[in-house]
């Protein structure tokens, strides 16, 4: 493989193992973050923009009427740069983050650290695949420019006598250009403006109402197990609670009639010593549903 394909196969190369990395059963956080940084702001938009954008090889023309891809070349006539393919690529990689972004969150999978890893991974790989696809098999293109002069030549000789343009024809194409930006700025901004309006205007929706229950390891003077379990209730109403909490097969705590308004309520569980690891689990149940488990929390105590 040529040299000049060596930074495909690197973002090929990273995808993949941060699509192997989200497949592994343990997470490695030190080689994760590793991964994550230029999955996350450089390889989706740079390998968009290698897709995207070609360069014309020999000395064929470029804007050739039958290109659907536009060459690297900006529309003030300067040549695509190394801070050109910068900005593209970061600007890209952070547009293709938010859409992502949009679209995991109303998946079932939710907005966690493996489908964003396999996401963008998929992702990047697939833009790399076709950059480098149009690099090593840039035919197509070519046949297309050289059928371009026989179709040119076939084409009505000018008059004779042709009238002579008007000198001001470039200052009208600068002002049509400027036109179409201000127009594209004016919209973004109009469309800013409203989301703006929008999000202070809305009025504020009421929240679910929901109880935090959580389960914490407490280290104990005599190195023996023990939990610290805490309800706090956000509900709309005071309830009352049961909590239960099981050590293996074990019930080790039980507490009925745990009546909660806005307060919050802890208490120190004791786990009797053991070698080995311990399963804890806990759980909590509402007053009007006794039969079934409204919060539960899991913790695996290590030789405490």
């Amino acid at each position: 493989m040529r040299r000049r394909n060596l930074d495909l196969v690197a973002a090929i190369t990273l995808a993949a193992a941060s699509i192997a990395l989200a497949l592994l059963p343990d997470r490695l956080p030190f080689v994760g973050t590793l991964l994550a940084l230029p999955l996350v702001f450089a390889l989706p938009g740079y390998t968009l923009t290698q897709a995207l954008f070609r360069s014309h090889a020999g000395n064929s023309s470029p804007n050739q009427p039958g290109d659907l891809i536009l060459p690297p070349r900006l529309l003030t006539g300067y040549s695509f740069g190394a801070f050109d393919h910068l900005v593209f690529s970061l600007g890209l990689s952070l547009v293709i983050d938010i859409l992502v972004g949009f679209l995991l969150n109303l998946l079932p999978i939710g907005l966690q650290w493996q489908s964003w890893s396999l996401t963008l991974g998929l992702l990047t790989l697939v833009f790399a695949l076709i950059a480098l696809i149009r690099r090593l098999f840039p035919s197509s293109s070519r046949a297309r420019e050289s059928h371009t002069p026989a179709r040119a030549a076939q084409a009505p000789p000018p008059p004779i006598n042709p009238s002579p343009a008007p000198t001001s024809t470039g200052s009208g194409r600068r002002k049509h250009h400027s036109f179409k930006e201000v127009g594209l700025l004016s919209a973004a901004l109009l469309i800013a403006g409203l989301a703006l309006w929008l999000a202070m205007v809305r009025p504020p929706q009421p929240q679910p109402s929901f109880t935090q229950f959580w389960m914490l390891p407490m280290a104990q003077a005599n190195h023996s197990c023990a939990v610290q379990v805490g309800v706090q209730s956000f509900e709309t109403a005071p309830e009352t609670y049961d909590l239960q909490v099981m050590s293996g097969s074990t019930l080790v705590f039980t507490q009925s009639l745990i009546s909660l308004g806005t307060q919050q309520w802890n208490h120190v569980v004791s786990i009797s010593n053991a070698r080995g690891s311990q399963f804890v689990d806990a759980r909590l149940y509402r007053l009007d549903r006794p039969g079934t488990v409204y919060r539960e929390v899991h913790l695996t105590l290590h030789e405490c």
